[in-house]
């Protein structure tokens, strides 16, 4: 469960993350592409730590504190403006790869490690149908979650359009600049793009509160005590492999 209410974060504010970038910010795709690095390279970085610091000490000691971590870069996001210095958008991204990094990896491991051998398959099997359900489901609140926040923050600057602009301006605010472009109207445009933001905020709020609810079930979940056999996590690991 905790895994799934991970990935539904890291769908959700992923999802975000495309429209923050490339259409509050303006970014290319190629720009985008690479303002995310930094959520791949801590993850890279994140999963061999927690592989080490998992020896040491218990599964939980290690993964509730770096969802929790994770809860709180989602939350960064409600922190975000169109004036926010690019440098502190990396470093939130950063940070919350190395916390997703140090969770993923430990958890399943430790799923697939208690179960018999024979039955490590059909483990992994439900454990990847966790990740793709929860990232659905991450997607689809999310984005609903946005567009009714947007709506709701258009609605007063789109008074005095024609019936058929008001009506495509509520859609999203990629169709808004759109609309603003077409009439010549930059107001339209920026008012978009400050609903956008204020939309995200209240949405990565919810997702947030979500991904602490995670950290939460792992603090029940998981054993207080006892250290990680470096084998067993190793084995767990190398099970797990092959049906990524």
């Amino acid at each position: 469960m905790a895994l799934g209410l991970l990935l539904f974060s890291v769908a959700a504010i992923t999802f975000y993350n495309a429209f923050y970038l490339q259409g509050a910010l303006g970014f290319s795709p190629m720009k985008a592409g690479l303002a995310n690095i930094p959520t791949a390279l801590g993850a890279l970085a994140g999963a061999p730590l927690a592989s080490r610091l998992v020896r040491r000490l218990s599964v939980r000691v290690v993964t509730v504190p770096a969802l929790t971590v994770a809860a709180l870069t989602v939350g960064g996001y409600g922190f975000l403006g169109l004036q926010t210095p690019l440098v502190w958008i990396e470093i939130l991204l950063l940070i919350q790869g190395l916390s997703i990094g140090m969770v993923i990896g430990p958890v399943t491991a430790a799923l697939i490690s208690n179960l018999p051998l024979e039955q490590a398959g059909a483990g992994s099997a439900v454990t990847n149908t966790v990740r793709q359900t929860g990232s659905v489901v991450g997607i689809a609140v999310g984005g609903t979650i946005l567009s009714i926040m947007y709506r709701r923050a258009i609605e007063p600057s789109l008074a005095g359009l024609p019936g058929p602009a008001r009506d495509q301006a509520r859609v999203s605010a990629e169709q808004a600049r759109h609309v603003a472009t077409a009439i010549h109207q930059p107001t339209l445009a920026q008012a978009a793009d400050n609903a956008f933001v204020h939309a995200m905020h209240v949405g990565a709020g919810w997702i947030a509160v979500i991904t602490v609810l995670g950290a939460a079930v792992l603090l029940i979940a998981l054993p207080a005590a006892g250290k990680a056999k470096g084998p067993e996590y190793d084995e767990a690991t190398s099970v797990m492999e092959p049906n990524r």
